[in-house]
């Protein structure tokens, strides 16, 4: 049946909005009653929760994801390797793996930038028909990316190209867009500019404004948003001119770009973590020192354009870039440590996981508890309210679309040995 009250616990629903013994009612999976403790309410037989001493939260979104990526991190593999040696089932069990890690974290959702036929789009829909236990997953099937651009040059050389692989011209990036359409997409994941992939330089453009319009136009004519991966100045600038819904990293935002955002409702989605991961542990997780080195001033620029942001008031929704060995799921909660670190509220940086992210996926049944949300939820130290990093270690349960899959992660956990720092 998919039913659950979780009482007596901190029900936090925003900033500014909580009911310190509340009551969240869950029927057939969507949120039927929120608020302060009324006994008449909930039907007799509901199974109960009781989160007294606890905190009550939606459950998290992380926006910025690569899910099919290696689950084995104490096994470094680069990620041009994974990409170009494992077969399509090998990633999408590795992606199953990395989905558990990220549910028992307490991110119910996540929005992946999918990898071409490996198969993100059924595992989600196996998930939403309740087949498979797992996180809400919003796909973009693959990226789109120009010949010599960010995403083709994810590929080792040695790896066959198909068609479709890579789009230039207006007219073949039109296409991509349908046909990512057919496949099933969410959203769309554009290549706006370069990054750190062996042979590319981050400041490099990828697209013209007339290719990346295209894309948008087209997209938008059916009700897909669109994420841009722009790290260069350049890349953002053009991505902007053509109406991109977000701009995934944006590293080296500046005032100008960050204003017309803030004018536009364009997101931010800042993916701090995984250049934080870099540069703490980067030769321990298949980089070199050199590489190390190389990602070091994108790293600082980052949490510049973090700040950028923030002034000038634009959307920040929170993604981790999780990826393989070098960002591991499960620990998604660093991402919002960050943001603290970095100037914001534990309400603020919450909200960037709840509120603001559904509002980039245009899903409100998502990161809230709002009456008709999908019933997911946490329970957790009341601390956390106070103290984000209580997040790592204080998730006592995760309630996903109703049902507390809590002991499943856990003996999920021990069967896989998955690993949640």
């Amino acid at each position: 049946m998919n039913d659950i009250a979780i009482e007596s616990g901190l029900v936090w629903l925003g900033a500014d909005e909580r009911y310190a013994s509340g009551l969240l009612y869950i029927r057939g999976g969507r949120v039927d009653y929120v608020g302060e403790h009324r006994p008449d309410v909930v039907p007799p037989g509901t199974p109960r929760l009781d989160a007294t001493g606890h905190a009550v939260l939606p459950g998290l979104v992380d926006c910025h994801v690569h899910l099919t990526t290696n689950s084995v991190t104490d096994r470094v593999l680069a990620s041009d390797v994974f990409r170009g040696q494992k077969t399509g089932p090998e990633k999408l069990l590795h992606g199953y793996r990395n989905s558990l890690r990220a549910l028992r974290a307490g991110f119910t959702s996540l929005r992946c930038m999918g990898h071409r036929g490996v198969g993100e789009v059924e595992l989600s829909d196996m998930v939403d028909q309740g087949l498979m236990v797992g996180p809400n997953l919003v796909v973009a099937p693959w990226w789109i990316t120009m010949t010599n651009g960010h995403g083709d040059l994810f590929y080792p050389p040695y790896t066959q190209r198909r068609e479709w692989d890579t789009a230039d011209g207006v007219d073949a990036c039109r296409q991509m867009v349908r046909l990512q359409a057919r496949s099933g997409a969410d959203f769309i994941k554009v290549m706006a500019s370069g990054g750190m992939s062996k042979g590319e330089q981050p400041h490099w453009p990828n697209y013209s404004v007339a290719e990346l319009t295209a894309i948008v136009d087209e997209a938008h004519d059916m009700d897909l948003r669109v994420a841009a991966h722009a790290v260069s100045l350049e890349g953002i600038r053009r991505s902007l001119e053509a109406g991109v819904d977000s701009i995934e990293h944006g590293s080296y935002l500046d005032e100008e770009c960050a204003a017309h955002m803030a004018r536009h409702g364009t997101f931010l989605v800042p993916t701090m973590a995984f250049n934080d991961w870099c540069q703490r542990e980067g030769t321990t997780r298949g980089l070199s020192a050199a590489g190390v080195e190389r990602l070091r001033d994108a790293h600082d620029r980052t949490i510049e354009a973090f700040a950028i942001a923030r002034a000038a008031g634009v959307k920040i929704a929170m993604g981790t870039d999780s990826s393989g060995t070098l960002c591991p799921f499960g620990a998604h909660h660093r991402e919002l440590e960050l943001y603290v670190q970095h100037g914001m509220s534990v309400s603020e940086a919450l909200t960037t996981a709840t509120a603001t992210a559904s509002d980039l996926l245009d899903r409100r049944d998502l990161g809230s508890l709002r009456i008709g949300a999908m019933g997911d939820a946490l329970v957790v130290d009341e601390k956390v309210l106070g103290d984000i990093t209580r997040l790592r270690t204080g998730i006592k349960n995760v309630v996903r679309a109703g049902q507390d899959v809590t002991d499943y992660l856990s003996e999920s956990a021990q069967m896989l040995q998955l690993d949640y720092r």
